[in-house]
């Protein structure tokens, strides 16, 4: 039997736990995506599910992101990977199930680091971290719209001093500051699900071989398990 077969036998859409993987980006998220396609898990496109939902999400307006959640059954990447939002789902869909993808903090900043010097910041005319500062993204339409990467990134040069807020782009990529960020994000989630461990998977992919913790966290059969793709690595 097919493996699409097995799915329409096994997993009827409608009556499925929602998935959120809540990892932080380049901790293999886009793995956790394929397998969870692979699954039968309908996914939105991550370019149409940040056009809807980030920025108004980091806004404070959670009407589009209840909407974008409401229509499919799993979500990876932004604005999941980032602040509490694990929480604010978790509120909206009680019973959800979370995957947090992990890896060593040095090698997810570097893997970060080489992902957006190949990428966003090429395409911004950005060849060191060096050139990088608050005008490398302002007025570009590098990705999705005008502004939108500024908005995105600037959420990472925020510093507090004397109870005010100020904007210091150098700690976009201060590999101290984004590795604290990163790190104390994770414990946070492990704590909030401390009493619900049903419900979250602490997943490294780099260590797994095939997809049975997903496979066995979701509930499903284990004649889904299969290979785990390894995608989106940073050379």
């Amino acid at each position: 039997m097919q493996i699409t077969e097995k799915l329409q036998r096994i997993l009827p859409g409608p009556s499925r736990t929602k998935v959120f993987c809540v990892g932080y980006n380049k901790t293999g998220t886009t793995t956790i995506e394929a397998v969870l396609r692979n699954l039968g898990y309908r996914m939105p496109g991550q370019a149409r599910q940040e056009a809807l939902v980030v920025e108004e999400t980091f806004r404070g307006n959670f009407v589009p992101l209840r909407t974008l959640c409401s229509s499919y059954d799993a979500f990876q990447d932004m604005p999941f990977s980032q602040g509490v939002i694990y929480a604010i789902v978790d509120s909206m869909f009680p019973g959800s199930k979370f995957i947090l993808t992990v890896r060593d903090s040095n090698e997810w900043f570097e893997s970060l680091v080489r992902f957006h010097l190949g990428g966003i910041l090429k395409k911004a005319g950005v060849e060191s971290l060096e050139e990088f500062g608050e005008q490398t993204f302002k007025d570009k339409a590098i990705y999705l719209h005008p502004n939108y990467l500024q908005n995105v990134v600037q959420r990472h040069a925020v510093s507090v001093v004397d109870y005010e807020i100020h904007y210091d782009w150098s700690l976009v990529y201060n590999k101290e500051h984004r590795i604290e960020i990163y790190e104390r994000r994770n414990r946070e989630i492990i704590e909030y699900f401390q009493d619900r461990q049903d419900q979250l998977l602490v997943l490294d992919v780099t260590r797994e071989k095939d997809n049975s913790a997903i496979v066995e966290f979701l509930g499903l059969p284990g004649e889904l398990i299969g290979d785990l793709p390894h995608l989106n690595r940073s050379q």
